[in-house]
């Protein structure tokens, strides 16, 4: 493919926001070219955030839609949506669906910071705001891209953040049946911050309903433990959904999951997993606090996650494979 000019907005957000120093990784401006009009589709990864350089970031392969990173300035918070199967086309995470409508895809907050609500409803009082996207290094199999977000409380007097948060996405095509999303999440205290039990949070997925357990699926965990009653509050590396599709006669089984690395910072070292029968999945604590978590002021978090798209029911080893590899590619990226 011929070498353009990248999209001259996103090199000056890039200035702007200060993407090109994050400590997530040194900025590398996209091989691949924004698409004009009448270009002709290539049969690989494409990666653009065409029209809206700011707030969205459409992920395609072979000219079909894996995902949309959706962060308007309106909205309560940045989420994906969708996140499709490679085989079938069918998103695997499902969008403001009932019984509770503010899940929306694969997305990141948390309820009851400093009085704040950063989860659900009412994004005129808390809401967690972009401020810039940026394209990172982009090849025929990967996408990468930047996100800087303020948590931003709309109080009386004004918007007044009390937590920045950077964000690096990659996006890994491994086959034809089979990618990876890897999310790296810093969070810095803009004053001091406490976070408080809540079972709304942290980093998670609403699954499509028809991978959910309600739907006619199954959830299960790494430790082969299946359910919301089994899996709620335990333990594990991973967690998982998956079940056939609807509107297919041929019974093809597609999931999703989630893995989490080690942390060493209490109370994020026990990896305990929020669950819900009806397609609500998260590594979380929040849910099982007995005290409340103290963030100083300029105290930084960092979180990695890994999301894994795939074919057919849940492989053991592939997926533990998974998790030994993104345990030692995020060591040091997280508290």
């Amino acid at each position: 493919m011929k070498r353009r000019t990248f999209l001259k907005s996103s090199l000056f957000a890039a200035g702007m926001f200060g993407l090109g120093s994050s400590p997530l990784g040194p900025l590398v401006f996209a091989e691949k070219p924004v698409p004009t009009y009448g270009d002709p589709k290539e049969d690989c990864l494409t990666t653009y955030n065409y029209d809206s350089p700011t707030s969205a970031v459409w992920i395609r392969w072979k000219n079909n839609p894996v995902t949309c990173y959706r962060a308007e300035t309106v909205q309560k918070y940045p989420y994906f949506y969708p996140l499709c199967s490679l085989k079938s086309g069918l998103s695997l995470i499902s969008e403001s669906a009932q019984p509770w409508p503010h899940h929306r895809g694969v997305f990141f907050g948390l309820d009851k910071v400093n009085g704040g609500n950063f989860w659900q409803n009412n994004p005129d009082k808390d809401r967690i705001v972009s401020t810039g996207i940026t394209l990172g290094e982009c090849t025929e199999k990967t996408s990468e891209f930047f996100n800087e977000c303020a948590w931003s409380r709309f109080l009386p007097d004004g918007p007044t953040p009390i937590i920045a948060d950077k964000r690096r996405f990659l996006l890994t095509i491994l086959d034809d049946l089979t990618y990876t999303l890897d999310v790296y999440l810093e969070l810095t205290a803009l004053t001091d911050v406490t976070m408080q039990k809540t079972n709304h949070g942290f980093f998670g997925v609403r699954t499509s309903q028809d991978i959910s357990v309600d739907g006619g699926g199954v959830l299960v965990n790494s430790e082969g433990q299946q359910t919301q009653p089994n899996t709620h509050g335990k333990p594990a590396k991973w967690m998982t959904s998956y079940g056939k599709r609807y509107g297919r006669e041929d019974g093809l089984v597609e999931g999703v999951a989630i893995m989490s690395p080690p942390y060493q910072r209490k109370p994020f070292d026990e990896n305990l997993w929020f669950t819900r029968d009806y397609g609500n999945f998260s590594p979380m604590p929040f849910d099982f606090l007995t005290e409340n978590i103290e963030f100083p002021k300029d105290d930084v978090l960092k979180f990695a996650y890994r999301v894994v798209a795939y074919t057919g029911e849940a492989d053991t080893t592939f997926l533990n494979n998974q998790w030994d590899e993104f345990a030692q590619l995020s060591e040091g990226k997280r508290s």
